[in-house]
């Protein structure tokens, strides 16, 4: 099980309502709704009573009109199989776990499980104010209380393990985050983090010869890498948004390890010279590429950038279709016999790794959760 919070973009309204219909609806392609349930909430306990409930708890969330964020989203994936060893009574058991390790026991909430090809999850929505004595729950470090939940879950109803950061194991350094994972998921395509790893060893000896910032950014930029700081660290960005953890690199990668070497951090100028007095120039750039490869592939590759460029500006079914590669596969599929050959690929590629959870990209532009993490 692999637990993880969906967090608020800054700025963006929080939609409680939203949220819950969406689960309520499992919106997503291939998607359909499993399970669903409501807790503390006078309206009632299931999906009939969703229109009341949530008047309810948005009620509930007015009286609290000086709070920006009050909602809670935890999104729980099962591995392959374990979707059979659980009950409606065990899904809700194991909500109701996570529930009281956050502080949300008493706290009114929409819940429900998902089914796609891809991976079977939970989603719960919890309103972090408390409906009696309206104060506002937000869990310190709950990154290591949904970790040990997750493995005393796991070992309760004897479901696959996914170690954590925070089980005591050394972390693989070549190892995927679930934003990357997520998005290779959801597009068949190589996520940024996979670039920046495939280079790693080249990286990590450029900046150590760096001596200041300047030459760090030009290190980067060959890379197509740009570093920026966020919250209380400092990121990898790509030209298309999508992030990573500086120190996901290397430890000595991290905002505290870098600023020992270079001073306060120095953000890198549009125009990035090099030693030589020359724009830096990127070596290694980073591109959308297919994740699965196969002979024939860069021919439905070319077809598929092609009809990319012929799409109009303005949002249609057929962009909607073509945003990305998978959603491509899918559509050419009835047509082309090598499309639902690297369809079969990519899922049996898929299977070997922990599975996320699937996000619509409607939700995301509501909730405001950054698209290069969790893109669709």
């Amino acid at each position: 099980m692999i637990a993880t919070k969906i967090g608020k973009k800054s700025g963006v309204p929080d939609n409680y309502t939203r949220l819950g219909e969406y689960i309520a609806a499992a919106e997503e392609k291939g998607e359909k709704l499993h399970q669903f349930w409501i807790r503390n909430c006078d309206a009632g306990t299931n999906i009939g009573d969703l229109d009341l409930a949530l008047l309810e708890i948005e009620a509930v969330r007015r009286l609290k009109p000086d709070i920006a964020d009050k909602t809670y989203h935890l999104v729980v994936s099962f591995r392959s199989g374990d979707q059979d060893k659980l009950t409606k009574d065990d899904l809700m058991a194991i909500e109701a776990e996570y529930a009281k390790a956050l502080g949300y026991a008493d706290h009114q909430r929409v819940a429900g499980t998902h089914i796609n090809t891809d991976n079977f999850h939970m989603h719960i929505a919890f309103n972090k104010v408390h409906p009696e004595t309206l104060k506002v729950i937000t869990p310190h470090r709950d990154f290591r209380i949904l970790a040990k939940v997750s493995r005393e879950m796991e070992k309760k109803y004897g479901l696959t393990i996914d170690p954590g950061m925070t089980d005591g194991m050394e972390r693989d350094p070549n190892k995927l985050s679930p934003a990357a994972r997520n998005y290779e998921a959801h597009t068949w395509q190589e996520s940024f983090q996979r670039h920046v790893l495939k280079h790693r060893e080249e990286i990590l000896e450029g900046l150590g010869k760096a001596r200041n910032w300047p030459e760090a950014h030009e290190v980067l930029a060959r890379y197509d890498i740009r570093i920026k700081l966020r919250g209380n660290g400092m990121v990898l960005m790509s030209p298309d948004g999508q992030a990573m953890k500086a120190s996901q690199l290397n430890r000595s990668c991290s905002k505290k390890k870098l600023e020992e070497r270079f001073g306060a951090f120095e953000a890198q100028q549009n125009k990035q010279p090099s030693k030589s007095g020359h724009k830096a120039r990127t070596r290694h750039h980073y591109k959308p590429r297919p994740l699965v490869r196969h002979r024939n592939t860069p021919a439905l590759w070319r077809r598929y950038l092609g009809q990319r460029k012929l799409l109009p500006r303005q949002p249609s079914l057929a962009a909607r279709a073509l945003r990305n590669w998978k959603m491509f596969l899918l559509m050419e599929a009835d047509q082309d016999p090598l499309a639902m050959v690297l369809i079969m690929a990519h899922r049996e590629m898929l299977r070997t790794l922990p599975p996320t959870p699937s996000i619509s990209s409607r939700l995301l532009e509501k909730r405001g959760i950054h698209k290069s993490s969790l893109p669709t």
